[in-house]
This record gives structure tokens, sequence and C-alpha cells, in this order.
């Protein structure tokens, strides 16, 4: 008698396991093993927001200055670092990501653009996009190290810094001019620079040795090798290719699609095949996504009806789970651990 209730106990517990399950995964909440925090800039609601990132739930709004249309972010130190791109003057502005308080602002040139850190998240790149330079911030001390020529060419709009995997280099894509660039983050030194038709923004692999580049204006992505500043393959992809992200062992990569509806494309580096994921209706446009370096989900922000932060399960198909509301223009994304 007492084996056939430990039995009943049994089977009633998973049962009940089970249904949390289902019911978490049909709701699209409460079925992700991320911790932390995933940080959205909406460029035409002038804030930032915060959504717990297992279940979506909102943490923080934070209002930023009004029309200064915040496109992208990082977070580094505990702080996350704002691209004020339209701001009078300009700025980076710097967020406590616990508070919600803004510490103080960088101002820089005209449009500060993407925002990316570095491994160690002691340095910060962003793309002063009026012009050729680079700008760099040491986040221990939150000033400004430089910004630096990335190019010769005063023609060229800087549109994106990335960092190599050890920081002593930071990559910058030059639009305009079809360039891409390699800089000592520290001295401004302009170490190489190299053609790659369409430069727009770039990833780079974890052993350093390779940049995907995505080319907006050509609808394509190029692979570089880095040590012999070559252009070793390039992919159609489209329309317009963005924002890059890859997964820790580098096998899988998304890219935002600036076309409409708003799409992320997936991408096997090993065979470069790659298939679009629709992520909202007609009229939407894709901005910036934040993939999670085990592969499984990938946070895409969108623009126009139903806008949002798109939560696509790559285990599931690469079905979208989940929709985190963020009316108006949501943009750059970005994901901080607690």
């Amino acid at each position: 008698m007492t084996t056939r209730r430990a039995i009943f106990a049994l089977l009633a517990l998973l049962l009940s396991v089970g249904l949390v399950s289902s019911a978490a995964l049909a709701g699209g909440t409460n079925c992700r093993h991320v911790n932390g925090t995933i940080w959205a800039a909406n460029r035409g609601a002038d804030s930032i927001r915060g959504f717990d990132a297992a279940t979506g739930n909102v943490v923080a709004t934070i209002p930023m200055r009004t029309g200064s249309q915040p496109g992208d972010l990082a977070y580094a130190k505990g702080k996350l670092y704002v691209a004020e791109e339209f701001g009078s003057p300009p700025a980076i502005a710097i967020v406590d990501a616990e508070t919600g308080v803004v510490l103080e602002r960088i101002f820089t040139g005209p449009r500060p653009h993407h925002v990316h850190r570095n491994r160690g998240g002691k340095l910060i790149a962003f793309g002063v996009f009026g012009t050729n330079k680079v700008g760099i911030i040491d986040t221990r001390t939150d000033t400004l190290v430089g910004e630096w020529p990335a190019s010769t060419n005063p023609a060229a709009r800087s549109h994106a810094g990335v960092f190599s995997p050890d920081g002593r280099t930071v990559y910058v894509a030059n639009d305009v001019v079809n360039e891409l660039s390699a800089v000592d983050p520290l001295t401004g030194e302009l170490l190489w620079t190299m053609t790659v038709p369409n430069a727009h923004e770039l990833v780079v692999t974890h052993d350093g040795k390779t940049a995907y580049v995505s080319c907006r204006g050509g609808n394509a992505l190029r692979v570089v090798d880095l040590e012999r500043r070559q252009i070793v393959q390039t992919i159609p992809l489209g329309p317009l290719p963005d924002t890059l992200r890859l997964t820790a062992n580098d096998r899988m990569m998304t890219v935002g699609l600036r076309g409409t509806p708003a799409q992320v494309a997936i991408v096997d580096t090993s065979t470069f095949a790659a298939h679009v994921v629709t992520i909202g209706g007609p009229g939407t446009i894709a901005g910036h996504q934040w993939t999670s370096e085990n592969g499984h989900f990938t946070f895409a922000a969108f623009e126009g009806p139903g806008a949002g932060v798109a939560v696509i399960d790559h285990r599931q198909g690469d079905a979208v789970v989940q929709t985190l509301d963020y009316p108006g223009r949501p943009h750059g994304v970005e994901f901080a651990r607690p």
C-alpha cells in the first residue's frame, strides 16, 4: 500500500511539473534560463527600458533627454552607456543600471552611434558617426580617452567600433568610404585600413582572427581574415543587413535586417547557410539584437505597429515565443548580468 501511494505521489508530481512547464511555454514567460536584464533604447520615446530576461517583466523605464533619440547602449561595470545621438548637444549618457540615475554625460561630436564594450568591460567604443572618428571611454573613471581618426579620409562616417578579444585593437567600419580600419584604442594610432565595400557593422570571432562585416548597401555579409587583411568570402544576405551577434562557439550568428517587415537572419557560420525569421508585422523595421552565448535565445528590437523586443527561441525552431511591449522606435539592445 505504501509503495502504491508513493508511485501515485510521484506521478502527481511529474504531472504538475509538466503542466507548469506547458503553461509557461504557452504564455512565453518563465521558461527562459537567462539571468539578467535586457535593456532597449527607444528613439521614439526618448527613454531606455529594462526587461527581466527570464520573464519579460518590465524592470525599469528611464527617461533620457527630450529629443535625444537614444539609439544604442552598452553595459559595463554596473552602468549603461547610452548614445543620445540627437541630443543638444549629443552625448554618451552614463546611467546607473540599478538605480536608473544618470550619473553624468560625456558630450561628443555629432551623432554618437553604435556602442560596444571590450571583453572586460573596461573600455567603451562608439562611432562618432558624423565624422571619421571613433570615441573611446574608460569605464573605470568614466572619462573620454579620446576621439581618434579611424580613417585618413575626412569623408568617412565611422559607424561602429568593435574591440579585438584582447582589447588592444578597435576595428572600425567606416561608411561612405567602403573601409575597415584598425585603431589602437589607448593611443589613437591608426594601425591599418583595408577596402571592404559597403562596410557598415561588424563582429569579431572569439579567437580574434576573423571579422564578419555587414554590408548594408550591398545586401551582403563579408568575411575578413584579420591576420591577412583580406576578404575571403562574400555571402549575399538581405535586405539591408546591420547588427551582428555571435554565440560563444562562433557557430551561429544573428544579423538584424533593416528591411520591412522586421526580420532577423540566422546564419550557420560553418556553411553560411542562412534563413530569415520575421519578428514583426507589415510596416515594422528591425533594430539591434542580443543573442545568448549558448545560442538559445535572441532578443531583437523592432519599430512600427506592435513595437517592442521579440524573443526568438532557437531551440523551438526559431519561433518568436514572446514580444516585450515597448511603443515607439526601440532600437539598441543590450544584456546586463546581475
